[in-house]
């Protein structure tokens, strides 16, 4: 395992269980997470940027506040919710780069490193050998970059939740589907009780497809296929990804989707969130990861009571599948682009129990630092998350988040596929891009 790493290791999550479902005492902070702040002005801000709105910035503004209580150190937050990398190297070209970033994906992460714009982790003054004992195996190595820890991963959520309505399904008499044979009746059993599209879809935002790609191709090809795909060895033409690709299309389309295909490009994922989880939802089923629990419940409608009117259950498995007990994460990693005063300190703060403790209490996302106790989670839900990780064969890096930055775009490729066009184009297309992009990394 090294800087491309895509699949964290089955000890990895043996240790996730002892990290978020234990219920043993929260041990003492490390060395590095209690430094002090004394050596920092007074008054001193600093800024983060990330692709957070809405719950999702409200919960990770917590975390800001905690910080500030802490420390006396003002965290401003940033938003960039779209074109992130592409404002990110904006900023760091003009001389004026926010001082820390939480960036979405792996390829950024390098193609940032390899190009001066982050700071490696020990230019900062903290030993990466001081962090190991802070995380279970595994979690500091996506951050490794040529040999150099420039980023660290501070939450993830699992990709592997299919979110539903448990009230609805009840009414209706569905049973939660274990197969995608069962998840294509479950669709047709609430269409013939008189939901006419009983699947939302927010494709507009793009990033969703992929998932549901890499969900797909993941329990159908397993994981040993799905790290090779989401490497400089994949292969985009082999037969395996149009098989994954015509399973969407079974679901994906104007049968079942909520206004259809041309809808679901018009709207994004919280769009799609609230058809099925609003006061007035058109649909029962959405596809996303653990974090639609925390959008759903603190953003869309605050009167969700989980197990009642959201839960979620894994994705549905297909016969001779090789990845059924597989899960897939989707993890951010934070970095430094600058060593002002007060970075070093904000770096240190989001390694520590305290931060993570005060995040995952959000119930917005699932912290990798062990010291979390699982009585931090709110919510029956993010513990169920938590515990799914944990016990899962083996848990994969979400592909899409690991390909070069310079990739041409999935998710694009993804919204031509649902609306009909020629896959074998399409994915001939798309394998020499991507293969161009990995042979131009450097």
């Amino acid at each position: 395992m090294n800087r491309s790493l895509k699949v964290l290791s089955l000890f990895m999550a043996s240790s996730l269980v002892l990290a978020a479902c234990s219920s043993s005492a929260t041990p003492a902070p490390s060395a590095a997470a209690s430094a002090p702040a004394a050596s920092v002005p007074a008054g001193t801000t600093i800024t983060v940027t990330s692709l957070w709105g809405g719950s999702e910035q409200a919960a990770f503004q917590k975390v800001l506040d905690a910080f500030k209580a802490k420390t006396g150190i003002t965290a401003v937050y940033q938003a960039q919710r779209t074109d992130y990398a592409t404002v990110l190297q904006s900023k760091i070209t003009s001389g004026s780069p926010p001082d820390v970033a939480i960036m979405p994906g792996l390829g950024f992460l390098r193609q940032f490193a390899r190009s001066g714009g982050i700071k490696k982790i020990s230019d900062l003054g903290i030993d990466p050998a001081s962090l190991t004992s802070i995380y279970p195996p595994g979690i500091l190595d996506p951050g490794m970059v040529d040999g150099n820890l420039y980023g660290i991963m501070v939450k993830f959520n699992s990709k592997s939740t299919m979110w539903y309505r448990p009230d609805v399904f009840s009414t209706d008499g569905i049973t939660v589907p274990k197969t995608w044979d069962d998840f294509k009746a479950a669709l047709n059993a609430l269409q013939a009780k008189g939901m006419q599209t009983p699947l939302a879809l927010g494709a507009k935002d793009s990033w969703t497809l992929t998932d549901w790609f890499e969900e797909i191709y993941l329990r159908q090809a397993g994981p040993d296929a799905y790290k090779k795909l989401f490497s400089p060895a994949g292969d985009w033409t082999d037969p395996t990804v149009t098989t994954a690709i015509n399973s969407m299309l079974e679901v994906l389309n104007d049968k079942y989707v909520v206004g259809g295909i041309k809808g679901a490009l018009g709207q994004g994922f919280t769009d799609g969130i609230a058809e099925v989880f609003s006061t007035s939802p058109k649909a029962a089923i959405y596809y996303e990861g653990g974090f639609v629990g925390g959008i759903a419940m603190g953003q869309t409608n605050t009167a969700l009571v989980p197990g009642t009117t959201i839960d979620w259950f894994g994705l549905p498995t297909f016969a001779n599948g090789l990845g059924s007990t597989a899960a897939e994460i989707g993890g951010d990693e934070i970095a430094a682009l600058t060593t002002n005063p007060g970075v070093k300190e904000f770096i240190q703060y989001m390694t520590s129990a305290d931060a993570g403790t005060v995040w995952a209490s959000t119930g917005a996302i699932i912290s990798p630092v062990k010291a979390v106790a699982s009585s931090a989670y709110p919510t029956v839900l993010a513990k169920n998350e938590a515990a799914q990780v944990a016990g899962a064969s083996a848990v994969v890096y979400d592909g899409s988040d690991t390909l070069p930055a310079a990739a041409p775009d999935m998710g694009a490729m993804l919204q031509n596929a649902i609306q009909g066009q020629a896959l074998a184009g399409l994915l001939s297309t798309f394998n020499t891009g991507v293969k161009a992009a990995w042979a131009n990394e450097k």
